[in-house]
Parts: structure tokens; C-alpha cells; sequence
């Protein structure tokens, strides 16, 4: 089975057996030693992620390459700042145009907590997210997940740390696999300092939702101009991308996709980006 990340093993207080201070003591430690070395060096890794390797990225010891521009990681939330103690969706995607599946690690500092919000994530020791499976690309070269952040309780600088590997789906963590890693720096402001918008409220909507036919609207407030849209299924893979002129009302055609939930991310090119779930159910 494909790998994303090296496993950390536990091994037990007494592996070794206590010899005597002979030379037969001797020679039979050494082989001991030997097999203990390789074993940590070279054991089986897990596929469904291990924690850890955010900051630190994921080769070393035969494991999944070298660190590498080509897999890029990206991390977005659609909201124009943080505050102490809220709770925000994150958007992580891992593309490479040249790998067939992706995995990640995520970690955070100064008290904020991580927590799953979409399929093929889970919580590991030490509050970490990490991948259960390998995601496969699909239809496009990246693979999405979403994830909830809560905010340090202060006002204060934190960091969001991600280890993004791409690998090459041959059944084995070789150096055609590439990973990288990424860092988001967040201002996270106090609740009463945040300045009340003079402008209207940004606020992006899709409807009618369930649809029943795929043909929905998007519609806009407070922003306008040239944006990005992509949808991804379930599993993250992305189905759908498209750009098009904001206004107050556009088409979104999804008649081609088939029953299921979907995200749509927008994403404007000087403004901020939003995600919305939206279920087709004919």
C-alpha cells in the first residue's frame, strides 16, 4: 500500500538482553544493535499519516524523496481576521502536477486547536491533524480537505504549520514522491478591536440548496469583478473550475455532476475567499 509518511515506533524498555561482561556477551549484542538501527531506520510506514512531520517534512531515511518546489501547498480561510477564541474553516490543498495522490499533516502554536470538519482527516496524539488515506487527484492535480481552527484565547501572533507529500502511487515511499512544507502566519486580533465594516456585509450565497435539477445562483454582496470558482466532491477532488464576473446574481451550472455534497470555493483576486456546501439530490 502506498505510504504518505514515516512511522514513529515504540519499542519496548527491554529490547536487549544484559550480558555478562564475556566476549560472547559482546558478539551477540552487536548483531542485536544492528537489527535495532535498521528497524527503526527502515520500518513499514503508514499510509494513514502519522503526526509530527509538520514542521519537519517527511523524507529522510528512504522516505517519499526529497523536499521540492513542485508540491505546492496551499492555506486559505475566508474570513478577513482572526479573532481570540473563534472558530474558523480552513481550506488546505496539496497540488502536483506530475504525482497521483496526496497526504498531509497539520499543526498549530500558541494554544489554538485543530478539529475535523470534513472527510478523510482525523484528530491524532497531540492535537495534530493528519490524512487517513492517501487522496487521490482525479480529475485535477490537487487534493482539498477542510478543517476548523480555533483561535488562541490572546491577541497575538500564531502559525498554522502543514507537511503537504504528493507521491506517485507505485506502492512505495521511493524518491519519486515529493513533499513540502508550508507556513500561515496569523494576526490574531481581540474581538473589541475589530473595526465595524462601513461597507455593507460581504456575503456569498448558492441557491436553491438541495437542488434538484444542478442548475443553481450565486449570489453576491459586497464584492464584485473576477473571480475563481472550483468545486470539489466529498473526497476532495476537484470537479469543476471556472472563472467568471461577480455581480449580484450569476449561473452555476452543476447539471453534469452527479447526486452528492459538493464545496464551491470562490475566490476573488484582491478580496478574500469563501467555501459553501451545497447537495444535489435529483
Amino acid at each position: 500500500m502506498e505510504s504518505l509518511f514515516s512511522s514513529h515506533l515504540t519499542y519496548p524498555m527491554k529490547l536487549l538482553p544484559v550480558f555478562r561482561r564475556t566476549r560472547i556477551g559482546v558478539l551477540l549484542t552487536l548483531p542485536l544493535l544492528l537489527l535495532g538501527s535498521y528497524a527503526i531506520h527502515e520500518a513499514g510506514a503508514s499510509s494513514g499519516g502519522v503526526y509530527k512531520d509538520s514542521q519537519s517534512g517527511c523524507g529522510g531515511y528512504g522516505c517519499h524523496g526529497l523536499k521540492s518546489s513542485a508540491t505546492v501547498i496551499s492555506i486559505s480561510t475566508s474570513s478577513n481576521s482572526i479573532q481570540a477564541g473563534q472558530t474558523y474553516i480552513f481550506r488546505l490543498s496539496v497540488a502536483n502536477s506530475t504525482e497521483a495522490a496526496a497526504g498531509c499533516d497539520i499543526s498549530v502554536d500558541s494554544g489554538a486547536k485543530l478539529a475535523v470538519d470534513s472527510t478523510g482527516l482525523y484528530l491524532s496524539y497531540g492535537g495534530e491533524l493528519t490524512h487517513r488515506t492517501p487522496r487521490y487527484f482525479g480529475y485535477t492535480d490537487s487534493a482539498v480537505w477542510l478543517f476548523k481552527y480555533k483561535a488562541p484565547s490572546k491577541p497575538g501572533v500564531a502559525h498554522i504549520y502543514v507537511a503537504g507529500n504528493a507521491v506517485n502511487g507505485n506502492g512505495t515511499n521511493d524518491a519519486g514522491d515529493h513533499w513540502n512544507l508550508a507556513v500561515d502566519t496569523l494576526t490574531v486580533v481581540a474581538a473589541a478591536s475589530v473595526t465595524p465594516k462601513a461597507n455593507p456585509p460581504v456575503d456569498v450565497r448558492i441557491f436553491p440548496n438541495p437542488s434538484t435539477t444542478g442548475h443553481l445562483t450565486l449570489a453576491t454582496s459586497g464584492i464584485s469583478g473576477p473571480a475563481q470558482v472550483t468545486v470539489s466532491d466529498a473526497a476532495g477532488r476537484i470537479v469543476l473550475g471556472e472563472s467568471m464576473m461577480l455581480g449580484t446574481e450569476s449561473p452555476l451550472d452543476l447539471s453534469a455532476l452527479p447526486n452528492g455534497t459538493y464545496f464551491v470555493s470562490l475566490r476573488t483576486k484582491d478580496g478574500p475567499s469563501f467555501v459553501r456546501s451545497i447537495v444535489i439530490a435529483r
